[in-house]
């Protein structure tokens, strides 16, 4: 037992531990991606675009001062090089928003015109010399309060007399760095909806054994607890003790169910006995006995009618508890349910002289055959006629009504008393129920089983009942048969 306990557990998993191991996993790699996005980024535009872009534009300026330096004479050439010769050859070359071009060799140091508006001497000095130091002769200098500068440096013709050109330009004014910045933001926009994405997936994934067990406890029928247990096998191991503490409680339920079931079988079995002793001897009583007072006699014809009464809720009681077991034998068979409903209705006058019925047959076909168990059936309408008799006033007429309705045999029981509230209409089919605000005549009693019986008994036939009601006009009780063919 220990290790089968060992292995249903070994079959469980933890579900927090699940969803911290994916959201963890997920966030590393969108990490991840959002900084090798950027890196790759970064080091494609700020470094090989931008080297490039420089380089183009370095060339039309670089040509116009190696022309010059060809045209020097010999002359000029051995006197070469001054800051004078450098503001010579730079003369004429003029750039905007920032930019600049400069000469900086054994001479000194020579920018361009306007130079000094946006950078100092020295300033121009450091970004040259650190941009002719590395290897490529491009740089990005940056700081955190300035903007970055684009530096590139070429060698001049000639010894290093003649220097290096350097072209230099900010790079917040290029439409390339802002494109960058805006795919930077939507590339890290996609990695987060991809990740929320994918965590929504994982978590409906993760949580789809919580959403099996709500489909497994809303097919759970009361009458059926025999199917209500819940598998833990493959579980989440944090539902280990919730399902088995709802198998336990099912398990309790189930023995008292089969409990109060078996108590209700055996009490209708043990009391149908005596009770028909008992209304049998008081018939033999009133039968032979002529001489017995009046008041004797209406007392024994009530105890009597009480003892009928009890009788019959003892059958009910075991009709509905055989129901429960599943026990109930109920025929399937094709009946001429026209001559079941004139026979009830014969009995009915017999039995309820005070009242008047009628019946109304809506169809020329004789017979009608339905499928189902004449006796039930039979059972069923004097229930309701019962019914009809004990709600409305002495006189007052009960309807029967047969018609055919697409496929099916539907009879009526109609009467013009109290009525029944419309909430009630349900409740009046569960066991012990009565409608409220309904009254009974005086003597007359009610145990809250014939709808009950009712229900239960055409459902069995593969029928149902329902009620149409409205107070102070009356009530209709339909019961609905499957109609066949012979």
């Amino acid at each position: 037992m220990l290790q089968a306990e060992s292995q249903r557990h070994s079959r469980s998993w933890s579900i927090a531990r699940r969803l911290f191991g994916i959201s963890l996993l997920l966030i590393l790699v969108q990490a991840m991606g959002s900084s090798v996005v950027t890196t790759q980024l970064r080091r494609h535009f700020f470094h090989e675009f931008l080297e490039n872009t420089l380089s183009r534009q370095i060339v039309s300026s670089y040509n116009v001062i190696s022309d010059r330096l060809d045209q020097l004479s010999v002359e000029e050439a051995y006197a070469c090089c001054s800051l004078e010769d450098y503001r010579n050859w730079l003369d004429g070359l003029s750039f905007e928003n920032g930019k600049v071009g400069l000469i900086i060799g054994e001479a000194g140091l020579q920018a361009t015109r306007d130079a000094d508006r946006f950078y100092k001497t020295s300033e121009l000095s450091g970004y040259a010399k650190e941009t002719i130091a590395s290897v490529s002769g491009f740089k990005i200098n940056a700081s955190d309060n300035e903007a970055p500068l684009a530096v590139k440096a070429v060698k001049l013709p000639g010894g290093p007399e003649t220097g290096f050109y350097v072209y230099m330009r900010p790079v917040y004014s290029m439409p390339l760095v802002r494109t960058l910045v805006q795919i930077k933001m939507v590339s890290e926009l996609v990695l987060m909806l991809l990740l929320a994405l994918a965590l929504l997936v994982s978590l409906r994934l993760i949580f789809r054994p919580v959403r099996r067990i709500q489909s497994e406890l809303s097919g759970i029928e009361l009458n059926h607890l025999e199917r209500a247990d819940l598998s833990s096998r493959d579980r989440p191991r944090e539902f280990q003790p919730l399902l088995q503490e709802f198998n336990a409680m099912v398990e309790r339920l189930r023995r008292s169910s089969a409990d109060q079931k078996q108590f209700a079988s055996t009490i209708s079995h043990e009391f149908r006995t005596p009770m028909t002793v008992i209304s049998g001897f008081i018939q033999s009583v009133l039968n032979r006995d002529n001489d017995l007072r009046r008041q004797s006699r209406d007392a024994l014809i009530l105890a009597n009618q009480e003892v009928l009464r009890l009788n019959r809720m003892l059958s009910d009681l075991l009709d509905l508890s055989r129901a429960d077991n599943n026990q109930l034998k109920l025929r399937q068979e094709p009946f001429d349910c026209l001559k079941s409903l004139h026979d009830s209705f014969n009995l009915a006058k017999i039995t309820h002289p005070n009242n008047n019925f009628s019946l109304h047959v809506h169809s020329d076909a004789s017979p009608i055959w339905a499928i189902g168990d004449v006796d039930r059936l039979t059972q069923c309408l004097h229930n309701l006629v019962g019914n009809a008799v004990k709600y409305s006033a002495e006189n007052s007429t009960i309807e029967l009504h047969l018609n055919q309705h697409e496929g099916n045999i539907v009879i009526s029981v109609v009467d013009h008393g109290q009525g029944i509230p419309e909430d009630q209409h349900e409740i009046i089919f569960q066991r012990f129920q009565r409608a409220e605000g309904v009254i009974l005549h005086r003597g007359d009693s009610s145990s809250g089983l014939g709808l009950s019986i009712v229900q239960t008994l055409m459902k069995g036939m593969g029928g149902n009942v329902h009620v149409e009601s409205h107070i102070g006009i009356g009530s209709r009780f339909v019961l609905t048969l499957q109609q066949t063919e012979i």
